[in-house]
């Protein structure tokens, strides 16, 4: 088995264990029933005025990166469609675990809510096998926008494509440091999928978010950048960093210029997804309330200013199909998980 899929089970299972003491520690709900009790509460006296008070935003990640940005974003555009201002707490750790199992646990009543991805609600879930946190213990309320996971290399890098790339870490394994965000994200996964296509032995170093992971990479302290182009565009107009390969099925719009790892001759293809999920059993009323103020929010002037600065792609689905994207997104990551050796 190669080191580096021994490393991510070896640390995702480290997760597992970190999640299920916060969602131990989580008073309102049992974890083995998410949102059980909340249930009863939030459907015996729902309000139609909802909401009447700030609506709690739980990031998994820590402040600065593309997470904590887009939600705090979302927020702001939220403003002009939401009666009651949206607040971001951020909960980082166990690469979005913890958050995870927190809001789980809060009452389902519309005022806690979990800024999701594919890590925290499908690949973590899957491979830990925590059912409590994978996207089905939730309520779907609306996919945001999806990116495409992209390579970044320092500046005066030694390394002009992915062909120089592979031939040195063939021959220095481990030597190439890689940063990215949490054990279990896609940012690990697009590195574990390249490292197997490859035949290489990256060093993946972890950080909670993509911010922590951008500011080592600019120090120094890592070869190549993982991430997405949201998080990075304006230190690479800043030319603090360069855009190397994109785990794409085609080239991107944004530099059509830089070739995709599929081109390169290994078929990887991520893209991060970001969305809105809210505890279990909070009322199917507020749920549409708030995937209507999350989709007109989309067109507000703030949104469409954050769009063009940092070059993120709006993909809205509302609660239903946003269900069944869900539930094909864990069919593809399963297959993808098992073909990585992470299952059996």
């Amino acid at each position: 088995m190669p080191r580096s899929i021994v490393r991510i089970t070896t640390a995702l299972l480290a997760l597992a264990l970190v999640a299920g003491a916060c969602g131990g520690n989580t008073p309102a709900a049992s974890p083995s029933a998410p949102g059980t009790a909340a249930v009863a509460t939030a459907t015996a006296t729902p309000r139609d005025d909802y909401p009447t008070r700030p609506i709690t935003f739980v990031v998994g990640f820590g402040a600065g990166g593309g997470a904590d940005v887009m939600a705090r974003a979302l927020a702001e555009a939220a403003k002009t469609t939401l009666s009651q201002p949206v607040v971001i707490e951020n909960r980082a750790g166990a690469g979005g675990a913890t958050a995870s199992a927190y809001v789980a646990g809060r009452p389902a009543d519309g005022y806690t809510l979990l800024f999701a991805h594919a890590g925290s609600s499908i690949i973590t879930p899957i491979i830990t096998k925590q059912p409590t946190l994978k996207w089905d213990a939730f309520e779907p309320v609306a996919r945001i926008h999806a990116e495409e996971e992209w390579l970044m290399v320092q500046p005066n890098s030694q390394f002009k494509s992915v062909a120089d790339l592979v031939t040195f870490a063939k021959a220095n394994p481990k030597k190439v440091r890689v940063a990215g965000s949490a054990i279990g994200g896609v940012d690990s996964f697009t590195v574990l999928a390249f490292e197997k296509a490859a035949g290489i032995d990256l060093e993946y170093i972890p950080f909670e978010g993509g911010g922590p992971a951008q500011l080592a990479f600019l120090g120094g302290n890592a070869e190549i950048l993982v991430g997405n182009v949201s998080e990075f565009f304006q230190n690479i107009e800043a030319k603090k960093m360069t855009p190397f390969a994109v785990a794409s099925e085609k080239r991107s719009t944004i530099f059509p210029d830089v070739m995709t790892l599929k081109e390169s001759g290994y078929d990887v293809v991520y893209a991060q997804w970001r969305s809105v999920l809210a505890p279990k059993g909070t009322p199917a009323n507020r749920i549409a309330v708030l995937a209507d103020a999350f989709q007109k929010a989309m067109a507000a002037e703030s949104w469409k200013t954050f769009n063009k600065n940092t070059k993120a792609v709006d993909l809205y689905a509302g609660p239903a199909d946003f269900r069944t994207f869900l539930r094909s997104e864990e069919e593809r990551f399963t297959k993808i998980i098992t073909e990585l050796g992470l299952i059996k």
